[in-house]
């Protein structure tokens, strides 16, 4: 693991957040582009933006895969999205490796393979085989695994995606956690805290098996978690007077 995030049953000390080995980020020139659009001479931030305006998430019309023999690549129908929203392209197949849980979304590949290097074959949407029958307002898209290893936070990083919003990132790694009914009378600071630490190190680790290299991103991570370990040390300061007052006489 990259580090770990102080709780309140362990001596608690300065953390630092943990430096990000280099990463090579995307070029342009190693992404296969569709012609029109490698001829047009957009820069990838251009194209990035451009498709965050535009990102959306269609609906699939089957968990059923068509597996094409000539290939082995499998195939999901999906259902085309109102114009003029262009169409997805391909249907992550995404397995969270911290436990069973898993689920399929079509998306934009070219919006995943500017962001993320081991996912640049998203880059272009493959050839759907041709003994396969067209379906009005469907289409068919290939199925891609992709491997997570967090699941709690991974919606907050999935979010970023889309978005590119560091403030909105920022306001959802900070949020504090939502307690229920029997629970929220006995959570203390010091528990809201190491949750929202360990909400960081989740999508520290999410990113990093991404090889995402968006400045901004690693920005706010950092930001984030000094804001909470400025907050966890004060709470561990305040903590033994606390107790101190309401020692019986």
């Amino acid at each position: 693991m990259p580090f770990n995030a102080p709780t309140p049953n362990q001596e608690q000390r300065a953390s630092l957040f943990p430096p990000l080995h280099q990463l090579d980020g995307i070029r342009l020139e190693y992404l296969e582009l569709d012609a029109e659009l490698a001829k047009s001479g957009a820069t990838l931030q251009f194209q990035l933006a451009a498709l965050r305006g535009l990102g959306h998430e269609a609906s699939l019309l089957t968990d059923d895969p068509f597996v094409d023999p000539t290939s082995s690549r499998s195939f999901i129908r999906c259902k085309l999205p109102s114009p003029p929203l262009p169409p997805p392209t391909h249907v992550l197949d995404i397995h969270f490796t911290d436990g069973s849980e898993r689920y399929r979304v079509a998306v934009h590949g070219l919006l995943w393979a500017l962001q993320c290097p081991p996912l640049s074959h998203l880059s272009q949407r493959p050839e759907v085989p041709a003994s396969v029958p067209e379906c009005e307002n469907s289409l068919l898209l290939a199925v891609e695994r992709l491997d997570i290893p967090c699941r709690p936070s991974w919606p907050l990083l999935h979010r970023y995606i889309y978005d590119g919003s560091p403030a909105a990132l920022l306001e959802g790694l900070l949020k504090a956690p939502t307690a229920s009914p029997l629970t929220s009378a006995k959570q203390t600071a010091l528990d809201s805290l190491s949750m929202r630490l360990a909400r960081v190190r989740e999508v520290w680790i999410d990113a990093a098996s991404l090889e995402m290299s968006d400045p901004s991103l690693w920005k706010t991570l950092e930001r984030a978690w000094a804001v909470l370990i400025a907050d966890l040390q004060e709470e561990v300061a305040r903590e033994p007077s606390s107790r101190e007052g309401h020692e019986p006489v």
